[in-house]
């Protein structure tokens, strides 16, 4: 007889029970010839399989105080038998067909079946704690890995603008998502049910919401309508403003009047659309009504798409405007370089040395004159709605986050939480049994409930934020005069 490896043996916590059982599971051996015992099934009644499959990592074996029991243990590959229910002992292993002799260095742990199996959370530090975990499902033909998130409706780029289609398409990705996943899992997991309350309360509070606003249909267009109208006036008393002497300062006043008659033609030309299309606006309301039935993020991604479209006069200014500051800031540095002898090389990408004559240098002082007295006119018009459209974007943002939030509710899980749900027991505590009867180490895994912060920051749904925006590139934009798109 052969002396045994060291042998870490997972056993289910039936302790309590004197009666005979057998029982099944699987070895696994790791490196430095540790050998460790997975029991995941057991019967009381008669052995899990009259034909044993003797195959190398599948072991069998028996629970008795009578260590000769009458089955016939020889025709099987692997076996375990042990006894004493409080701390078993190991009457005879066979790994491989050969017969060991029981040493001193073997570990128990006993661990709750039920607790172990039905864990969603468990942290998988643990390498034999988690592969634990997956035999018990494979034994009971189970699957608790969700699905991996990959979108089926991809956005098209010259649609990336309207967060109504970002947010329809995104819906339907999580729809098959979520359809997938049951499929797979044949089980509802966590994630997949906070979304489905999450789905249930948008629907809900969009029809609160959408009752509250539509009570008179044809008043709420006059609303609208009045709301713009202040928009476009608001707009044409912030021009005249900028047309004299905006807060005292003394401006260029031709250049100041021209900039002023163009960007007010192109308001008038954009109220002009916006009286012409506000006969449709009962038809717009009117989709708007059953589209906003759909749930709270459909109605606030169609908010945020009118938001656009009434701002897009504001937002062809600031285009204006931008590139106007951007074509002065570029030009003024190439003069500022012709000053110091030196010129921008487009072929190296780089900065050359360059002697000027007298002549360039009479040029280039006079249209740096220039420049440099028509820029703060420019610097005006360009700050002004250059602020109107980062406040547009930041409102879109907002939108964007309550859509987020909404489809991210974490209300599923905080009910599991609350319930104490084995789903959520995540956080691994070994103890140590103390006893004087075996030479044995006992050891007993409990699984504790996660904490709240953790369980929501790891059971978010797979969902997208439809518009999302990297400030700190906003900020560089505005310096150097690029379109904020």
């Amino acid at each position: 007889m052969m002396m045994a490896p060291s042998l870490r043996i997972m056993l289910p916590d039936i302790s309590t029970t004197d009666a005979e059982f057998y029982f099944m599971g699987y070895i696994k051996t790791i490196k430095n010839n540790v050998i460790t015992i997975y029991i995941t099934n057991y019967k009381y009644d008669k052995p899990i399989e009259k034909n044993f499959n003797n195959k190398d990592n599948i072991i069998f074996g028996y629970f008795s105080e009578n260590c000769l029991s009458n089955y016939k243990w020889n025709k099987v590959q692997n076996c375990l038998i042990i006894s004493n229910p409080l701390y078993p002992q190991i009457l005879h292993i066979r790994i491989g067909g050969k017969d060991y002799e029981i040493n001193d260095n073997c570990v128990i742990i006993y661990y709750n079946q039920n607790l172990i199996k039905n864990s969603e959370t468990l942290d998988q530090d643990n390498d034999y704690i988690s592969e634990l975990q997956s035999l018990l499902q494979k034994n009971n033909k189970e699957n608790s890995i969700s699905s991996n998130y990959e979108p089926v409706f991809k956005i098209p780029s010259w649609l990336v603008s309207s967060m109504f289609i970002n947010h329809l398409l995104n819906y339907f990705n999580m729809i098959i998502w979520l359809i997938t996943s049951i499929k797979k899992n044949k089980r509802i997991l966590i994630r997949e049910g906070n979304f489905i309350l999450s789905i249930l309360v948008d629907i809900i509070l969009g029809y609160y919401i959408l009752e509250l606003i539509l009570r008179d249909q044809k008043k709420l267009g006059v609303l609208l309508m009045h709301i713009l109208e202040k928009l476009i006036n608001l707009m044409y008393s912030l021009l005249k403003w900028l047309m004299g002497s905006p807060a005292g300062l003394k401006l260029n006043n031709a250049f100041n009047k021209m900039l002023g008659k163009y960007f007010s033609y192109h308001i008038e030309l954009w109220w002009l659309f916006l009286d012409v299309s506000g006969e449709k606006l009962d038809v717009i309301l009117y989709f708007y009504k059953y589209i906003g039935y759909l749930g709270f993020t459909f109605q606030a991604a169609i908010v945020s798409d009118m938001i656009c479209i009434a701002t897009f006069h504001s937002y062809c200014i600031y285009v204006y405007a931008a590139r106007l500051f951007n074509i002065q800031i570029s030009g003024l540095v190439a003069l500022l370089r012709l000053f110091v002898g030196r010129k921008y090389n487009p072929l190296r990408d780089g900065i050359d040395s360059c002697e000027y004559t007298n002549q360039e240098l009479f040029v280039g002082t006079v249209a740096f004159t220039i420049l440099l007295l028509l820029f703060p006119t420019t610097v005006m018009y360009y700050t002004v709605f250059t602020l109107f459209r980062v406040l547009s974007m930041l409102v879109q943002y907002i939108l964007a986050k309550c859509i987020y939030l909404m489809q991210t509710l974490p209300l599923y899980v905080i009910i599991l939480w609350l319930a104490r749900s084995t789903k959520v027991a995540g956080n691994i505590f070994i103890e140590v049994i103390e006893n004087n009867v075996s030479s044995h180490l006992f050891l007993r895994i409990n699984l504790f409930n996660k904490s709240v912060k953790d369980l929501v920051n790891n059971s978010r749904p797979p969902v997208e934020v439809s518009k999302h925006i990297e400030w700190s590139n906003i900020v560089t934009n505005i310096v150097t005069g690029k379109q904020i798109i």
